[in-house]
């Protein structure tokens, strides 16, 4: 039996919704996911990947939003 701390890919997909109101596809997550831009499972059930859930949690409310630029570093603003 799976812990309830460990989430399948579809339950990381309806806990974003749930925790952020915002859907995301399985095929754009898994694109983060391979990219490093989300967090790597922690376990594995045979070929099904499992991640945490407070990772998930952590992750879904600190991502940068759409459109922002993560391969560039921030500029420090100058002050008079």
């Amino acid at each position: 039996m799976v812990s309830p701390h460990r989430l399948t890919t579809d339950q990381v997909i309806d806990l974003l919704k749930e925790e952020t109101g915002t859907e995301l596809s399985l095929s754009t997550f898994r694109g983060y996911v391979s990219r490093g831009q989300a967090p790597a499972p922690v376990e594995k059930i045979g070929r099904t990947p499992l991640w945490k859930r407070s990772d998930i949690i952590e992750w879904a409310h600190n991502r940068p939003g759409q459109g922002a630029r993560t391969d560039i570093p921030k500029r420090r603003r100058r002050t008079k």
